[in-house]
């Protein structure tokens, strides 16, 4: 596994890597207004250089607010106009409870683990 792609701020960070599969990103920290449109930039980016399934490692994740869930919404729909989705995997129970009051639950493909 290499990391293509890696960024941080000061409460949230990200590493890409890939396994010859879709590409799997590690989310940790907080998603959040000051992080969310870098990482739906990147996201974006992802989609549109390695191809439109990506998977989304929320295990880490300690925070999610609307702007990080529009952030989502928004990779969500790039992927799907290349044929592709975006895969949460390893929710944990604050965010499946958000996901599911605000009806995203039926919009991504869940995983338990990697």
């Amino acid at each position: 596994m290499g990391a293509i792609l890696q960024g941080e701020s000061e409460q949230f960070a990200t590493v890409v890597k890939s396994t010859g599969g879709p590409p799997r990103v590690f989310a940790s920290g907080e998603l959040d207004l000051a992080s969310a449109a870098d990482f739906g930039r990147e996201l974006t980016r992802l989609i549109d250089e390695r191809g439109p399934d990506v998977v989304v490692d929320v295990s880490s994740l300690a925070f999610c607010d609307a702007r990080g869930l529009a952030a989502f919404v928004a990779a969500e729909r790039a992927a799907r106009r290349r044929g592709g989705g975006i895969t949460l995997a390893g929710v944990r129970p604050q965010l499946a409870k958000i996901l599911r009051i605000t009806g995203l639950d039926r919009t991504f493909a869940r995983r338990t683990a990697l």
